[in-house]
C-alpha cells in the first residue's frame, strides 16, 4: 500500500464509523454489544487487515458480520480475512462471486493494472457471502436496527443499501456517490433510474458511498439527477441513430456544465460507451 492513499476514520454516530480511503475504496463498521459488523472488506486481504487493525484501536470485540454492498473486487476481496464471520450479500452478489469467468476476468484486469496490490490479487481466495437475501432483511445488532435493501439493479445486479433508520444513515455502495461518477462496466442502465428513485424514499440525513466523501441527502438527489440525465440523453441519442462515438461526445458535453467538476468526469468517456452498448433507445428514463 502506498502512502499517497491517505485514510481517515470518522464516527458518524455512536459506534458507527466510516473508514474513508481517499482515492480508493471506503468501508464502514458498526460496533455492537458483542461484536463488530463491517461494511465492505476492501480490495485485497492486506487492506482488510489494515482496516481490522484500525478497528482494534477502537474496540477489542471480534468481527462477527461482513456485508458486501456488491460483488466488485475492490469491495469484497478482503472477505477471506474474516473466516469466522457471517458474510451477507444479495443473492445476485453471491451468484457473481461464484462465477468462474467473472472472477477470472476481474483477476486478469487487476493484475494487468500493475498497481501496488496487483500481485496480491493474483492469490486472493475469493470468498462469497454465506448468507443471502433477495429483497430486504433486518439485523438487530445489539440495540441497533440495520436494514438491508435491494432496491433494483443499478451499478450491478446485486447492490445492497445498508440503512440505519434511527440514525438516518445510509451506505450506498457504488450506486450513488457524493459528486462522483460511478463505474458503468457492469451496470443496468434501464433499471438504474428507478433504483435511485427508490433510494430517495429512505429517510436519510447522511450517506457514505464506496468512494469519495460522506454526503448529505442533497448529494443523493444530485446523484439521482446525474443518472437520470445521463440515461435520458443517451436514449435520445441512440433513438436518433447516432453512433457510439457521437453519442459519447454529445452526452459528455451536455453533462459537463452541471457535473464536469465531479470526481472521475475526466474519465467518463469509457463509461458512456458502456452505457451506449447496454441501453435500448426505446422510451425514456
Amino acid at each position: 500500500m502506498t502512502e499517497r492513499f491517505t485514510k481517515e476514520t470518522v464516527e458518524l454516530d455512536t459506534g458507527v464509523y466510516v473508514w474513508l480511503h481517499h482515492d480508493l475504496t471506503n468501508a464502514g463498521f458498526v460496533i455492537g454489544d458483542k461484536g463488530v459488523l463491517i461494511i465492505d472488506s476492501l480490495r485485497v486481504p492486506s487492506f482488510a487487515k489494515e482496516l481490522l487493525s484500525d478497528i482494534k484501536r477502537i474496540t477489542n470485540k471480534p468481527v462477527t458480520h461482513v456485508i458486501d454492498t456488491h460483488s466488485h473486487w475492490d469491495h469484497s476481496w478482503g472477505n477471506e480475512v474474516f473466516p469466522d464471520a457471517t458474510i451477507i450479500g444479495h443473492q445476485n452478489c453471491y451468484n457473481e462471486m461464484i462465477d468462474i469467468e467473472w472472477n477470472d476476468a476481474w483477476r486478469r484486469s487487476v493484475m494487468a493494472d500493475k498497481a501496488p496490490w496487483s500481485d496480491e490479487a493474483s492469490s486472493v481466495n475469493i470468498t462469497p457471502p454465506n448468507l443471502t437475501y433477495t429483497t430486504s432483511m433486518r439485523l438487530y445488532f445489539g440495540q441497533r436496527e440495520i436494514a438491508l435493501h435491494h432496491l433494483g439493479r443499478a451499478h450491478t445486479s446485486g447492490d445492497t443499501f445498508i440503512h440505519l433508520p434511527k440514525e438516518r444513515l445510509l451506505f450506498t455502495g457504488d450506486v450513488a456517490q457524493s459528486k462522483g461518477v460511478p463505474y458503468f462496466g457492469d451496470c443496468y442502465p434501464e433499471d438504474w433510474p428507478l433504483t435511485d428513485n427508490n433510494m430517495l424514499e429512505l429517510d436519510v440525513e447522511r450517506f457514505t458511498a464506496g468512494h469519495g466523501p460522506v454526503g448529505t441527502y442533497a448529494h443523493l438527489i444530485e446523484a439521482r439527477d446525474f443518472i437520470h440525465q445521463l440515461i435520458k440523453l443517451m436514449k435520445e441519442s441512440k433513438l436518433e441513430t447516432k453512433s457510439e462515438s457521437e453519442s459519447v461526445l454529445r452526452v459528455r458535453e451536455a453533462l459537463r456544465p452541471e457535473f464536469g467538476e465531479w470526481r472521475g468526469f475526466d474519465r467518463i468517456d469509457q463509461g458512456l460507451a458502456w452505457v451506449y452498448q447496454k441501453i435500448s433507445p426505446v422510451g425514456g428514463a
